[in-house]
């Protein structure tokens, strides 16, 4: 879909901008006009419509190219360096952003005496899978930029403004801030 709706508007831009072209160059020859700047603006007077649509292809490119550019300002740029993770000790299967996600932590502080877990680390976070069967998710961009989301089986669609990277780093730090709130609404209860 992505493809034909770019060769459909080069198709059309192209077309449209031969014709006006080769109208104005008609002119010239058979006229014997020199090229001035109030002939063009006759010209375009005179073959409205294939101005006005390449006024509209041409606002149509630039409003991609700003949906697109502000979209991947969204997105949590890639580490320059990648740690290589083991063992985890906790492992969590939970469901965000409308679909399912494995999340692997650590735990980062343990209470001395009841060995109550304070705080995690989340180290890996698995997915997206789909809701329905747990399939791995396919992932491609749509014509204005944004991220769609299918399951190869089962058909299930979701367009998300997030590339998959930042869906990951955005679980990750829910899941760190949840526990250290679950730590301070203990804290709270105690006192």
């Amino acid at each position: 879909m992505n493809r034909n709706i770019k060769d459909f508007t080069i198709g059309v831009l192209a077309s449209l901008s031969a014709t006006f072209l080769t109208t104005y160059a008609v002119n010239i020859i058979l006229f014997g006009k020199t090229i001035n700047l109030s002939g063009f603006f006759n010209l375009i007077l005179d073959y409205k419509f294939l101005f006005y649509w390449m006024l509209f292809l041409i606002f149509i490119i630039i409003i991609r190219w700003f949906i697109r550019k502000q979209i991947f300002n969204l997105q949590t740029p890639f580490p320059m360096i990648i740690g290589l993770g083991g063992h985890y000790e906790l492992e969590f299967e939970g469901e965000a952003y409308g679909f399912k996600w494995k999340v692997y932590a650590n735990p980062k502080r343990r209470n001395n005496y009841t060995d109550e877990i304070l705080d995690i680390n989340v180290g890996k976070v698995e997915g997206p899978y789909c809701k329905n069967d747990y399939r791995k998710m396919q992932n491609t961009r749509t014509y204005f930029g944004r991220y769609k989301y299918k399951c190869p089986k089962c058909g299930y669609k979701r367009f998300l403004l997030k590339d998959s990277w930042t869906l990951k780093c955005d679980i990750e730090d829910d899941l760190e801030a949840e526990y250290r709130e679950k730590l301070k609404s203990n804290k709270q209860n105690i006192r």
